[in-house]
């Protein structure tokens, strides 16, 4: 639908881009991304016509771009503007209606059925029809970017080219307006082309992203592609760490803010309490936090850890709690490992029968997402070896936690064979043989 090839210029004897080549699909949603200063702009202008270029070629539809007259190309492509506080005092509905211009035949040309059509279908898609009456001054900035999408579409392009369509909108418009846009490419088969200061917005809702910087491609690819992230720290000039999105399988980059992380931060025997009803660890930080619990397992941010006989704390969105549902005396055990940079504090609570056997690591370092699952892993296969010779009730009830500072020394994995897998594997096993031996010494009194 749209080919861009060699396009170098810019402003006056200075060029902004330097032989940059794309194409674009029909039915796409292609992004393009890179720093203040690195061409976005000026790339949107020379494709709108707004700007001429100095070398290389645009083609529209397979057809040179300067050989479309104004018209012609407003056919075929619309542009939407970034939302701003100056406008006319115009009506919704005669924005709207000024999209259908370059489909009049004449200056004095009748307003005709199928313009009509086009506008009350646009201003219900865009959901501008309650107020199409209104003065465009009396809306907010996010209604305003509605009403000139709504303006855009009803030139009924093949192609939509949009700079910054989120910029100065809430949370709210921004996700209204691009499931609009992306629901438009889908059903429509017609082809938006985005600038995004937004990494993340981009990488929801685009097939494609075009990376820039300096006015040259420094890459074009799929979000997981381009989103790569020693580029985007390299590119960007930022602390930035690539995660997987919740809920979408894309990608999702999160600034790390400038603070204490390098800063060890140890936790200890000292904030665990036990008593005949309770095991409580509290941090004084929130902890990166993997848990499987009665209340607030999965990933997350935790600053309470508890185990329970009778009080409850579902609640708090910051607790993880295993509940105990009998009367039985606990048995605690917790050691402490030191190595060379980092520790982790182990805490082993069980009871006589086994009927539970919950297993608590507090590692004084930095762990990353996958580092945390495959410890709860390797957490998991020492328990199971430690307790394959002991006899349990049919129904057990095992909680796991491992939780980390994410201050101090870096690691990368946790499996059985990592110097971290090593030091769960010890810590468990030796923790576990103490642990039963107490049992035991209690049990010959």
């Amino acid at each position: 639908m749209l080919q861009v090839k060699n396009l170098s210029g810019g402003y006056s004897d200075k060029n902004i881009l330097k032989n940059i080549t794309f194409t674009v699909d029909r039915g796409e949603m292609f992004g393009i991304l890179g720093p203040n200063g690195s061409g976005k702009s000026t790339l949107l202008k020379m494709i709108s016509r707004l700007l001429p270029f100095k070398d290389g070629e645009i083609m529209v539809a397979n057809h040179p771009i300067q050989n479309y007259s104004s018209k012609e190309l407003a056919k075929l492509m619309a542009v939407l503007p970034q939302v701003t506080s100056e406008v006319f005092p115009f009506t919704v509905r005669e924005t709207v209606e000024l999209g259908r211009y370059a489909h009049q035949r004449s200056l004095f040309h009748s307003w005709s059925q199928k313009d009509e059509s086009v506008v009350q279908e646009v201003m219900s898609l865009t959901k501008i029809k309650a107020f199409q009456d209104v003065s465009l001054q009396d809306l907010s900035g996010g209604e305003r970017q509605r009403v000139f999408l709504a303006q855009a579409l009803t030139q009924e392009p093949d192609i939509l080219l949009l700079d910054e369509p989120t910029n100065h909108l809430d949370l709210s418009h921004q996700k209204g307006l691009l499931d609009q846009l992306k629901r438009w490419t889908r059903q429509r088969r017609h082809t938006v082309l985005t600038v995004f200061h937004d990494l993340n917005l981009a990488s929801l809702y685009c097939d494609r992203l075009l990376l820039l910087d300096e006015g040259k491609i420094i890459c074009i690819g799929s979000p997981e592609e381009v989103l790569n992230e020693p580029l985007i720290r390299r590119i960007y000039k930022t602390m930035i760490e690539k995660h997987p999105h919740p809920q979408v399988p894309k990608p999702n980059m999160v600034i790390i803010p400038e603070t204490e992380r390098d800063h060890q931060m140890i936790l200890d025997g000292s904030h665990l309490s036990n008593s005949d009803e309770a095991v409580l660890f509290h941090s004084p930080i929130p902890l990166k936090t993997v848990a499987s619990a009665s209340s607030g397992s999965g990933m997350g941010w935790k600053e309470k850890f508890f185990i329970s006989k009778n009080s409850s704390i579902e609640t708090d969105p910051k607790a993880i709690e295993m509940k105990v549902q009998n009367d039985d005396q606990f048995y605690t055990n917790s050691r402490e490992y030191h190595e060379d940079g980092f520790s982790i504090l182990f805490v082993l609570v069980t009871n006589l029968r086994l009927q539970f056997f919950h297993t608590w690591l507090f590692i004084n370092g930095r762990v990353c997402e996958s580092a945390l699952i495959e410890a709860m892993a390797t957490s998991l296969e020492v328990k199971e070896t430690v307790l394959r010779e002991k006899h349990r009730p049919n129904e057990t009830d095992d909680g796991i936690v491992v939780a980390a500072t994410q201050k101090g020394i870096h690691f990368a994995t946790a499996r059985p064979t990592s110097k971290l897998g090593k030091i769960i594997r010890r810590g468990i096993m030796e923790g576990s043989a103490k642990l039963f031996n107490s049992m035991q010494a209690g049990m010959s009194k």
